[in-house]
């Protein structure tokens, strides 16, 4: 397949697994349940997950179950847990396939039951308990507890039990410690004991590594691609974690402007003197959005500022005249030993890594290294 274009995202594999290795080495009680949801944010989960599980990696968790069904091609016999809601009408795919689903309400268990009668097999679930976050799950106790009875029902595996930290990458653990208490003291009305544990996210799988509780997964999830959740768990200094992602491109034209010249839709850049401007391939539709404009990436190693707004498909930088057509570009990560942190570019457009990584169109071929080689 011709690929004339040359942006693209750059995926180092080694500095993957060496962060899987860090955080699920943080704790001698807990393995980490690699978060791979979202295409793993964006960066490639069939290869992703085919390297975790050939490295050994048995824990896995999707957002949705048409992810984990895409996964069961790469990934054979692991937990894959599915962290949001599924349709109780595709329990009988979950038990085929040797899916783990979420529980979110007793309701949601009585209509998977149903289902399970004409069915042979065990369906696997994780309950929700709701903590704080207030986005699926039960707090309820008296519903607990008829959760806790149905799980009688020998076609159901009570494989785990979970909540999910809103703000445990803050600086403030009181909210943490609430959650926390919530958690526990829900967990304690099952008589049934589940095999799993876990309410940690990156944030919690950081700086909880040492407590003293009895969770025994931690769900890997930014983290795991060389991201931190915030300023502050980068601060705690407990690891440090090494950038999987490089987006990068090169320059496809240059030209010199006199001064008063208009660049871009809107006209919203005016030259205040003659003016180099290279042109770079990537644009909005790629997931380079206008809000980006202002932002300086790295153009053969110079700072060059995005003038002019972005495009669909392309972008204008303001330059020197040594740049030239077919220079290399860095909007993030590392590349040619430059430099751009995902996150700087994150929180001059007011977002995070987060959703960085996820708005990054298929369109941008996705070029995966390990060993130093090219797959």
């Amino acid at each position: 397949m011709i690929n004339d274009r040359p942006t693209r995202l750059i995926v180092n594999l080694d500095a993957l697994l060496r962060n899987y290795e860090k955080l699920n080495n943080l704790s001698d009680k807990k393995v980490g349940l690699a978060i791979v949801k979202a295409n793993s944010y964006g960066l490639g989960s069939k290869v992703i997950s085919k390297l975790l599980y050939e490295n050994g990696v048995r824990h896995f968790a999707v957002a949705t179950f048409e992810e984990a069904l895409e996964l069961k091609e790469v990934i054979k016999e692991s937990l894959i847990l599915v962290l949001g809601v599924t349709n109780p009408k595709n329990v009988k795919y979950a038990v085929e396939n040797n899916i783990s689903l979420t529980c979110p309400s007793k309701e949601w268990l009585e209509e998977a039951i149903k289902e399970l009668d004409s069915i042979t097999g065990k369906l696997k679930v994780h309950v929700k308990i709701e903590t704080g976050m207030n986005r699926i799950g039960t707090f309820e106790e008296k519903e607990i507890l008829e959760i806790d009875e149905l799980l009688d029902y020998p076609k159901v595996e009570f494989e785990g039990v979970f909540s999910h930290y809103s703000n445990a990458d803050g600086e403030n653990n009181d909210y943490d410690d609430y959650q926390t208490a919530n958690f526990n003291r829900l967990v304690a009305l099952f008589k049934h004991k589940p095999r799993y544990v876990h309410i940690e996210n990156s944030a919690g799988t950081v700086k909880y590594n040492d407590r003293d509780d009895n969770y025994n997964l931690s769900r890997i999830g930014i983290s795991l691609y060389g991201c931190y959740p915030s300023k502050n768990i980068e601060k705690l200094n407990k690891l440090e974690l090494e950038p999987v992602a490089s987006l990068v491109s090169k320059v496809t034209h240059v030209k010199r402007i006199p001064k008063g010249t208009k660049v871009g839709y809107g006209i919203s850049y005016e030259t205040s003197e003659d003016e180099y401007i290279a042109t770079v391939p990537i644009g909005y539709a790629d997931g380079l959005l206008r809000r980006a404009q202002g932002f300086k990436l790295n153009v053969a190693g110079e700072e060059c500022e995005i003038v002019g707004r972005v495009c669909m498909d392309q972008l204008m930088v303001r330059c020197s005249e040594k740049i030239k057509v077919g220079d290399d570009v860095l909007v993030f990560g590392e590349y040619n030993n430059q430099k751009i942190s995902v996150d700087e570019f994150a929180d001059y457009q007011k977002t995070i890594s987060y959703e960085i990584f996820c708005c990054i169109n298929q369109r941008v071929p996705r070029k995966y290294y390990l060993n130093n080689t090219e797959l």
